[in-house]
């Protein structure tokens, strides 16, 4: 695919998790902004799905199964966009599972196990193997999916775990790939009204009210908004940016510490 403005083979972006919510939404921007992408998943029938759409409209993208917990499915899922494109622009690392309220004396340790090794282990692979091919090749952008739990303790202790080291190996990875032009970045989304988000609002595992009362902006975060920040993080227009791990929460970080001082004005 040739970009109609330079006449050079248009920009591509790995996209996990691209088969919904929040990677979905960053996979059709990336579209939308004459990226070609290739979208990584487990769930195939959707990830199927939506890369036959876009692909309909004109845009080059396609579809790869991925569990990015597994190392050898990483590293072959890694020489296969190479052998196929022979180049990778810009990762998005949005493949990771959410945890539901629990207490750190209750949680299941399986379950801790799961978490873990698909939001920290599987980020730190998929980043690992493409940040090294990125390097050699002397420039490319890599964004990780933190969370509100990065910065804020809550009752999701595994998920939050996951998250806060996504931070730390979001800034390791921009110190040590930066001399070689690498970017790495982090959006840290506050609650984006994802489809997995409203299933658990319809079965009462979130409240709604709590949320939009504790949020500057008085709303939930939409997915796009958490693209467009992606997206920009990947372009020419960040290339001072590295090692950020930008919230997009509607405020809910500031405002949730403000609402609860002690003192209040009037």
């Amino acid at each position: 695919m040739i970009d109609a403005k330079t006449g050079n083979e248009a920009s591509l972006a790995v996209i996990t998790g691209g088969a919904s919510g929040i990677g979905e939404a960053t996979a059709r921007g990336f579209v939308a902004a004459g990226w070609r992408v290739v979208i990584a998943d487990i769930n195939d029938e959707r990830g199927d799905n939506i890369a036959a759409e876009l692909a309909g409209r004109g845009s080059q993208v396609t579809y790869s199964h991925l569990d990015v917990s597994d190392e050898q499915a990483v590293l072959d899922f890694k020489q296969d966009v190479y052998s196929r494109f022979g180049r990778v622009d810009a990762l998005v690392n949005s493949g990771g599972i959410l945890q539901n309220a629990t207490r750190v004396t209750k949680m299941a340790i399986a379950d801790f196990d799961r978490i873990i090794d698909v939001n920290l282990r599987g980020t730190l692979l998929t980043a690992r193997a493409f940040g090294e091919e990125m390097a050699a090749a002397g420039s490319g952008s890599i964004v990780n999916l933190c969370s509100l739990t990065t910065f804020q303790a809550t009752p999701q202790p595994a998920y939050g775990m996951s998250k806060s080291a996504l931070k730390m190996l979001t800034e390791v990875m921009a110190a040590e790939l930066g001399p070689q032009g690498v970017r790495v970045n982090a959006v840290a989304p506050g609650y984006t009204m994802t489809p997995a988000m409203k299933q658990r609002i319809d079965r009462g595992e979130r409240d709604p009210a709590k949320v939009i009362s504790k949020s500057a902006l008085r709303r939930f975060v939409e997915p796009k908004e958490i693209a467009d920040a992606i997206l920009f993080l990947c372009s020419p227009s960040a290339s001072a940016i590295t090692g950020v791990t930008l919230p997009i929460d509607c405020g809910w970080l500031v405002y949730s510490v403000y609402s609860s001082a002690a003192a209040q004005p009037e």
